[in-house]
């Protein structure tokens, strides 16, 4: 595994798709919050060196959020105030890394089980210079539609993957891309799209199901689930 590996963690939304007060990322899954999941993966990953959270602005300022995110093997720990929107809570982070990664992995906080040997691949990709994301084959079929709601034209799946995180690059050339896009980051809502428009190439990691985003009501009571089966040792 290559040297100098940093993580980004992106966690500065204030998602309220979820019925409560409490922001999802900070809601209780299991004994901790649902970012401090994430968190906990990348802090024992081999080869990580450091790690910057992107935060709102409220979470910074609450130590009962924050005490969460303190290394358990001795990493630096960058918190970040995120910017307007995701991608620029993303790059605010890419600039607190210090020093500099040879790579670095972009995660969203709310994706609480990573898998680890495509995790791994991940970093092996981006090593030999590629942008690399893990996802999955879609499985439903895919209409693109008209604002009147007609259909315009039928995808072929199987040439289609839903996009997950971690995505991993080489830390400068992902910078670059960055620079280029500096403009129109609102305009990119992966790390990979941004990559592959400054003439990036990135390469597909199959991910898993389990590796899901936790959104919506549903998709907590399903992460339960997860947990449970985990604590539990039973296989998927």
């Amino acid at each position: 595994m290559p040297h100098r590996i940093a993580v980004v963690i992106v966690a500065a939304g204030g998602s309220r798709r979820l019925p409560g007060e409490t922001p999802k990322q900070w809601r209780l899954l299991g004994d901790m919050p649902l970012l401090a999941h994430a968190f906990w993966f990348f802090d024992h990953l081999d080869g990580v060196e450091q790690i910057a959270v992107a935060l709102d602005q409220e979470s910074l300022g609450l130590p009962e959020r924050t005490a969460y995110l303190k290394s358990r093997q001795g990493a630096p720990v960058r918190l970040v105030a995120g910017g307007r929107h995701r991608q620029e809570s993303v790059h605010r982070a890419l600039l607190a890394l210090d020093p500099k990664p040879e790579i670095v992995l972009i995660h969203d906080g709310a994706r609480p089980f990573p898998p680890i040997s495509a995790v791994r691949e991940c970093i092996r990709l981006a090593a030999g210079r590629k942008g690399a994301l893990l996802a999955i084959p879609v499985t439903d079929t895919i209409k693109r539609v008209d604002p009147d709601m007609e259909v315009v034209e039928t995808f072929d799946r199987s040439t289609l993957w839903a996009a997950q995180t971690p995505q991993g690059f080489q830390y400068a050339a992902l910078m670059e891309a960055y620079d280029i896009a500096r403009d129109r980051l609102e305009e990119f809502t992966d790390d990979a799209s941004i990559f592959e428009a400054a003439g990036g190439s990135v390469r597909i990691v199959e991910g898993s199901v389990l590796n899901l985003k936790v959104t919506h009501p549903e998709d907590f009571s399903r992460a339960e689930r997860i947990l449970g089966d985990m604590v539990r040792g039973v296989s998927h």
